[in-house]
This record gives C-alpha cells, sequence and structure tokens, in this order.
C-alpha cells in the first residue's frame, strides 16, 4: 500500500504541475459544496466523516476532439471526524485528475490528498500520526443547472511514510457521499 501511495502521489502531482504538454484551459475556483462519508467497516470504531470543501481548476487541460479528456485540479477541505460521540478536526489539501467533459453528464476523478487530524488518538483509535495521507476514486453526474451528485471511495492512512514501521497505522476507508455546485 506504501508503494501504491507514493506511486500515486509523484503521478498526480507530476501531471497535475506538468503545462508543456497540455492546452490552456480556465484556472480558479470552480466548485464547492459538502460530502458525508460512512466507514466501509468497523473492524475498530464506527467512524463518520462530514465535510465542506472546494476545488480549484489548474490552468490545463488534454482533450480530444470529442471534448473528453484529463484535467487536473487542487482541493481543499475542512471537516468533523465523527468517532462513537467524539468529534474531531480533519482538514485536507491535495490534488485529483479529472476525466470528465465540460457541462452536463459523468466524469470520474483519482486523487490524492495530505489530511490534518487535530488529534492522534481519539475514540479509542490511535490513528499513529496528525498527518495521515489520502486516496480516492470517485464518480460524479453534473446536471444542466450546475449541481453535481458524487460518491468516492476514499482511503486515509499515515502510511507509514513519514513514521517508522512501529507507529499504529489502522487506516480508514470511507464511502463518501456528496453534492456540490459547479460554477
Amino acid at each position: 500500500m506504501q508503494r501504491l501511495l507514493i506511486r500515486m502521489i509523484l503521478i498526480s502531482f507530476i501531471v497535475s504541475l506538468f503545462p508543456a504538454l497540455s492546452l490552456s484551459a480556465e484556472s480558479g475556483w470552480n466548485e464547492t459544496g459538502v460530502k458525508v462519508g460512512f466507514q466501509v467497516s468497523s473492524r475498530f470504531k464506527y467512524f463518520r466523516q462530514y465535510e465542506a470543501f472546494a476545488v480549484y481548476g489548474l490552468p490545463w487541460d488534454w482533450r480530444g476532439s470529442s471534448g473528453w479528456g484529463l484535467a487536473p485540479n487542487a482541493n481543499i477541505s475542512l471537516g468533523i471526524l465523527n468517532g462513537g460521540a467524539q468529534n474531531e478536526f480533519i482538514s485536507s489539501l491535495g490534488t485529483a485528475i479529472v476525466f470528465n467533459k465540460p457541462g452536463p453528464g459523468f466524469s470520474t476523478d483519482l486523487g490524492i490528498n495530505a489530511n490534518i487530524l487535530n488529534r492522534r488518538r481519539f475514540a479509542g483509535q490511535d490513528f499513529g500520526s496528525l498527518l495521515q495521507f489520502g486516496a480516492y476514486l470517485g464518480v460524479n453526474y453534473r446536471l444542466e443547472n450546475g449541481v453535481k451528485i458524487g460518491y468516492r471511495l476514499q482511503h486515509i492512512s499515515n502510511g507509514h511514510i513519514f513514521y517508522p514501521n512501529g507507529t499504529p497505522n489502522p487506516g480508514l476507508d470511507l464511502h463518501m457521499a456528496g453534492i456540490s455546485y459547479v460554477f
């Protein structure tokens, strides 16, 4: 898992930051919304996540003549991670590659995030560190009026990237559902 996470991080940043092979696209804040997530399995405690997010479109994309193509973006979120009766703060900053066609219709996204928890231990669970890395795969549908609904399978863990192998790394897999508005 650690090697896969490192590869996803490197590929996402390289593709997002390498404009030489791309066509110019509009950049700027282009989406905002909310998500709610439920833990895939309850092998430890049962966690839920609630977040508000915003997406910043980066100034390049790769598109075919049909309009379908890849577009990188940056994203930020602020939220609550709930474990039982305890709520803690979680935030994220990351990049994603979106496969879409401008306008209404389906899209997919693949992304990576750096997540910050305000506490390493809560709700009886030791996450091993305040810094957690995230990876996700999502599918979305954008309506004609700019409203977008989506689903993503999201994984966060410390990945033992900056921490010794003896550090706890339970990870957390979540089903996330969201609704947003695309400007």
